[in-house]
């Protein structure tokens, strides 16, 4: 039987371009855990499972999601990833996602064309 892989937080920071304290807050508000901790050096240390969750949580923020939405996604794909309730509960998180997103390009793209007006007005007014 093997032993599962450890991760040191400075393993993790270094593998997802993060600083330890962000690591650490994950852990603080309950979305991450520290499977054990070295008795000489009292470093962190990680299972592959909160690897793949820090995984979650990154590429969650990156795509807008809230921390709660986040854990929420995490909780509901850990409770029964192949489940079909728990799918449809991250589509639909998803999907309420998409649709903020495709407001905002739609809000962005009004200012973008604004500002190029603005702008173009300003060059033949010179």
């Amino acid at each position: 039987m093997s032993k599962e892989r450890h991760f040191s937080i400075s393993e993790l920071a270094t593998m997802f371009d993060v600083s330890s304290r962000t690591i650490r807050y994950y852990e603080e508000v309950g979305m991450l855990t520290s499977e054990t901790r070295d008795s000489l050096t009292k470093q962190r240390s990680y299972t592959n499972q909160e690897r793949r969750r820090l995984k979650m949580i990154l590429r969650g923020k990156k795509l807008g999601f809230s921390l709660q939405e986040i854990k929420e996604m995490i909780l509901l794909y850990e409770a029964n990833p192949e489940g079909e309730e728990e799918k449809k509960g991250i589509i639909q998180h998803a999907d309420c996602k998409i649709q903020e997103i495709n407001e905002q390009i739609q809000q962005l793209q009004l200012l973008r064309d604004e500002i190029i007006a603005h702008k173009e007005r300003y060059l033949h007014t010179r």
